[in-house]
């Protein structure tokens, strides 16, 4: 019985996500755009979600033990965040913006269990109703640990959750309450998908949507009436170019006539793209890019039947690869970003066009996180797509701006 995630793979996703957390205080302690702004704001807040589980599984509407649908869910967060100065140049370009790390603790069936999550976040204003109400959003990413995943003789209807360690990704839309300069009242919705990026298999993945509810506490906040406004220059609209390499491992199945097949093993994917990126104003930036993918579960061949299908219900086959010039393809993309204090979010849709045969051959859809490290070099998480839907792969690698003009 294939063993669904290894204690190698555990590491590496824990040493991801100190990786990710250090560059924030680095670059906070020695971001070149303070100009005499004052103190740091501190931030800390305690959320409560009451949520709701999506049906998009047969196991979560009641094809388990307990024949039970799962509709419950309730996530319980602190975190810390900071904003920059509020006399500096990028609090009056980024009004309200903060980012920070949090600690969640989700309650679910005990099916599916009670993992804790470790992420980093940021958000930031998207519109000014009063001086004491706005409009905001806010994202989280992360690792969520302590599931009770797929096990063939435990919990073998379990194709949701299928590894002990997840990504942990979050979107919020909420309204901001300014109750005093050291306490707001935060409201409203919440979603939150988890997923182990296609490494292991099976791998559905679990939607959760619920309401938030948080109280944050602030140090070195100004009152509203005081709240400080600088004169910012006209922004120099440039092109700059981002190279960026990846890597990561997979898992790949197919449909066949008798049920879902999953194939032996994990394969390597490499890859790079190289954007250029035209900088229109602070906040965003659009271009085109060249994607390069090496896939070593594209185009596989079936060679003999098997005869066990084990106690998952998945079909086991022996494959052998094709030549690698069948597993390389080039693709373009059209990319849109989304630029903030310290990170960056990149959205992209394309297709595969030289060197595009069988597997290969297919539009895709891509999501980013750039996490800067130093005026120029970024770590990159993303993940890859096929309609919007199909799981492709993980990209983790790094990547630098070239003529990046950015003050």
């Amino acid at each position: 019985m294939m063993k669904l995630i290894s204690d190698a793979t555990n590491n590496f996703l824990i040493r991801l996500l100190l990786m990710l957390a250090v560059p924030i205080n680095i670059v906070a302690q020695t971001d070149d755009s303070i100009d005499g702004g004052g103190k740091y704001v501190h931030r800390i807040e305690a959320d409560v979600l009451p949520s709701a589980i999506l049906h998009t599984d047969k196991y979560l509407r009641g094809n388990n033990n307990e024949g039970r649908t799962m509709n419950h869910a309730f996530t319980a967060r602190l975190k810390y965040a900071f904003q920059l100065p509020e006399g500096s140049v990028k609090a009056s370009i980024y009004r309200d913006a903060y980012q920070g790390v949090g600690v969640a603790y989700h309650d679910f069936n005990p099916q599916l269990g009670n993992p804790v999550s470790v992420f980093l976040f940021q958000g930031a204003r998207i519109k000014r109703f009063a001086p004491w109400l706005s409009l905001n959003y806010e994202w989280n990413l992360g690792l969520t640990f302590g599931w009770h995943p797929y096990n063939p003789e435990t919990n073998p209807d379990n194709k949701v959750i299928g590894s002990r360690v997840t990504a942990y990704i979050d979107a919020d839309l909420y309204l901001k309450w300014r109750l005093a300069n050291w306490l707001d009242f935060n409201i409203g919705p919440s979603f939150i998908h988890f997923s182990n990026g296609n490494t292991t298999i099976p791998n559905a993945g679990l939607n959760v949507i619920g309401a938030r509810m948080s109280l944050a506490y602030y140090i070195n906040r100004s009152s509203v009436k005081d709240e400080p406004h600088r004169m910012i220059k006209p922004f120099h609209q440039h092109v700059s170019y981002d190279l960026v390499l990846f890597g990561a491992w997979r898992r790949q199945g197919f449909d066949s006539d008798k049920g879902p097949v999953a194939l032996p093993g994990k394969y390597a994917v490499m890859g790079f793209y190289f954007s250029p990126m035209y900088n229109i104003n602070h906040w965003f930036n659009a271009g085109v890019s060249m994607d390069g993918v090496y896939d070593r579960s594209a185009n596989l061949t079936l060679i003999d039947d098997a005869t066990d299908y084990g106690h998952n219900g998945y079909e086991y086959k022996n494959v052998t690869s094709p030549s690698s010039s069948k597993q390389m393809t080039l693709g373009f993309s059209g990319r849109a970003e989304f630029v903030m204090p310290y990170f960056s979010i990149n959205v992209g849709i394309g297709r595969n066009v030289i060197n595009a045969h069988g597997d290969l051959k297919i539009w895709y859809q891509l999501l980013a996180l750039k996490l800067n490290v130093t005026r120029n070099a970024f770590l990159h998480i993303g993940y890859s797509l096929q309609d919007f839907k199909y799981p492709n792969h993980l990209m983790l690698g790094v990547g630098y701006h070239f003529n990046n003009k950015r003050r």
